[in-house]
Order: C-alpha cells, then sequence, then structure tokens
C-alpha cells in the first residue's frame, strides 16, 4: 500500500520541536499549551491541517496530518495531543456543518479553532430552528485557545426521552458553541498529558442553531477532498494513533542516548553494555517500527478505499482504529521499558519519565480500549462469514 505524505507541511511540525521542547516544563505548570506554541502553530497554519482549503486550511490527507501528529507528539506529547484534538475537531466542524455556520465558523482569513468533548454526555431538546443543550463535560483538550467548543449530546423529545434515528440508530449530535457561552471549571489535575488543557466545562441550556450541529453516527460530509471520506471515527483514529508513535519513538530515543552514559551504581560499565538491555532495545524498537508501519498502511488502504468509492468499508475502519489501540499498547510498553532502565533519572522531571506519564494517561482513553481490538476482530469474522455464504 502507497503511503502518500506532504513531508513539506511535516517539516513545518519538525521546525517547531525546539520551541515546543523550551516551553514543556512551563506548559505542564500551565497545564495547557502556551501561548507561544499557540501562536507558532497558528503561524504555521497546523491548526487547519485538515481544513478545507476554501476555508483557509491546508486541505491535507489524513496521513499528512498522521505525520504531523507524530513530529509534534515527538517533542511533546501534551502539545501533540492537544493540536490533534483542535485539527480532528476543526476538521468535522468544517465539513459537517451547514453552510451558514461553516463560513461563519471559518471567515476568510481567520481560520477558526475548535475543540470539546464530541461524546454524547449531554441533552440537545429538539426547538424550532435548532436545539436546547445541557450539560457537564470532562476532557474538552485544547479548550483554552478554541473559539468553538463541541458538546456531544443526546436529542430528547420535551419530556428528556432519548430519540432515534429514521434507520433506527441513538440520535447523538454534536454541536458547536462560541467559547463565550461555555462555563470553563477547569479541574484539570492528572499523571500525564497534563499541559493539555483538557479542562471541565457546562453548557447550561444554551440555543444552538441546527446549522452549527451535526450527527455524531450519520454525518454526511459536505465539503473537503476526497480523503476525509473515511470518516470521523477513522480520522480520530489516526489522531490516537500519531501521537503513540510519536511519544513512543521519543522514549526509546531517550532512553538509547541515556545509555552510553548511565551506569548502575554498584557497576561499572553503562547499562548499554548489558545484553539484557540490548536484547530488550531491541525488540521495543522493532515493535514501534512495526507498529508504525501497521497505523500507516492502515490509513492509507482506508485514505485509498474513501477515494475510489466514497467510503472505507467496515474491516478498514476496524483495522485503523485497532492499529491506533495496538500503536498505543506498544508505545507505552517503549516508554516503561525506558522509564525502568533509566533508574533513579527517571524519577527527576524530565523526558522520558514525561512520555511514560502521556502514555499511561493516553492508553486510558476509551477510543483506544479493548473494545477496538475485538471489534476488528469481529469485522474479520463476519466479512469472512459472508464470502463463504
Amino acid at each position: 500500500m502507497t503511503v502518500v505524505v506532504d513531508e513539506a507541511v511535516v517539516d513545518r511540525a519538525r521546525a517547531l520541536a525546539p520551541l515546543i521542547e523550551a516551553e514543556a516544563d512551563r506548559a505542564e505548570a500551565d497545564t495547557t499549551t502556551t501561548q507561544p506554541v499557540v501562536d507558532a502553530v497558528t503561524d504555521s497554519e497546523l491548526f487547519g491541517i485538515l481544513v478545507p482549503k476554501e476555508f483557509g486550511g491546508l486541505g491535507a490527507d489524513v496521513s499528512t496530518a498522521l505525520g504531523v501528529f507524530e513530529e509534534l507528539a515527538y517533542a511533546d506529547g501534551s502539545v501533540g495531543w492537544s493540536v490533534m484534538a483542535n485539527t480532528t475537531s476543526s476538521c468535522f466542524a468544517a465539513i459537517y456543518t451547514g453552510e451558514t455556520a461553516a463560513n461563519q465558523m471559518f471567515p476568510e482569513g481567520a481560520l477558526g479553532i475548535h475543540a470539546g468533548m464530541l461524546g454524547p454526555v449531554g441533552q440537545a431538546r429538539r426547538v424550532d430552528g435548532g436545539y436546547r443543550v445541557t450539560g457537564r463535560y470532562s476532557f474538552g483538550s485544547g479548550c483554552a485557545h478554541a473559539n468553538y467548543i463541541g458538546a456531544g449530546t443526546v436529542e430528547t423529545d420535551d419530556d428528556g426521552n432519548a430519540l432515534t434515528t429514521e434507520n433506527g440508530l441513538p440520535a447523538m449530535r454534536v454541536v458547536l458553541i462560541p467559547r463565550e457561552q461555555i462555563d470553563f471549571r477547569g479541574n484539570w489535575d492528572v499523571i500525564g498529558l497534563t499541559a493539555t488543557g483538557s479542562y471541565d466545562y457546562v453548557v447550561d441550556d444554551v440555543f444552538v442553531p441546527e446549522d452549527y450541529t451535526y450527527s455524531l453516527l450519520e454525518h454526511t460530509q459536505l465539503r473537503g477532498g476526497p480523503g476525509l471520506s473515511i470518516g470521523l471515527f477513522a480520522i480520530t483514529g489516526a489522531g490516537h494513533a500519531g501521537i503513540a508513535l510519536g511519544v513512543g519513538r521519543r522514549a526509546i530515543d531517550e532512553i538509547t542516548k541515556l545509555a552510553n552514559t548511565r551506569v548502575r551504581m554498584a557497576g561499572f560499565a553503562t547499562i548499554g553494555t548489558e545484553q539484557l538491555f540490548q536484547a530488550e532495545l531491541g525488540q521495543h524498537d522493532c515493535a514501534m517500527r512495526a507498529a508504525r508501519a501497521l497505523v500507516y498502511e492502515a490509513v492509507a488502504a482506508a485514505d485509498a478505499q474513501a477515494r475510489a468509492t466514497g467510503m472505507a468499508d467496515n474491516v478498514t475502519q476496524a483495522r485503523l482504529r485497532a492499529s491506533a489501540t495496538y500503536a498505543t499498547r506498544v508505545a507505552t510498553d517503549a516508554a516503561h521499558f525506558a522509564f525502568s532502565w533509566a533508574g533513579s533519572a527517571g524519577l527527576r522531571p524530565g523526558i522520558i519519565q514525561r512520555c511514560l506519564r502521556d502514555m499511561l494517561a493516553a492508553s486510558q482513553h476509551i477510543y483506544v480500549d479493548n473494545n477496538t481490538i475485538t471489534g476488528y476482530a469481529q469485522a474479520l469474522l463476519s466479512d469472512a462469514a459472508a464470502a463463504t455464504g
């Protein structure tokens, strides 16, 4: 499978690494991306990497976005995570909402930045012209510098009863609200991904016009290139995979460098001369490279199908999501390996410790839980059953 990545765009992310690394400690103290980094990402146009060109974005394909997420996460997992959350949320807002909303959120010369929890934890009561939305949300990654905040909801009638779509699916809807109408509560005191600004927020009976919403399960792409037709869930999977690939590789690289100087207290040789370390380093390096190959292949396959037929089939979409889960597991193991061999150096604040904390946090996300693996297996079994009649 041919993987097509616009390296010139990925280079923009790579060029930001010195600034991102210099700001990492302050970002953790502030619990969100620092303004110099926000400004640099804005200037590099990376917040709009998946936004169609007609709305001021780069209109890049998902494989290129994956490369950008990987590079940013290599510099700092929190920055990679926040930008991933912003860019995917902005992508969905640009390609799924109504024409009026899209033009207002992405006015000429001013790219809108989106964030928020899109899972259906709030309620949207149908009213004339739109919805009255209420809910309390957590994990609004990247919301400190976002113009619009997304909120996932379950549609209800006047009596609070959950509605279903014409196809019998739960009526889940994402609504987009200007940040001025959001009540932010903070509450981001966590072990890892501490600089993502994933704050709690409350939506209290806010009216949202229909145009500023889209169906979570039955969204229709209204604009953007054919590569984006791989769908919301596949694009999100590529985002999570990119974070894992970047952080896991950074952990491997850091312990490899440290191995040439790190000496255990009772020994005279560096850990890099120990056969056990060498064996484990080789295993984890190979595992990370294998995970990366799987992820890029899965994204390329989904992209190719979307361009050829308008969508990726169930097995291909399930494989992409499973690849993100697999990469997250492999990267978490790699970070733990690096931390273990770093010894007391890993106990102090630094890159290796941060890699482990970030992967421990990333691995808890529901998007990369065991259901993605079993879901992929079920898709394989269903496909095989259909083929054999």
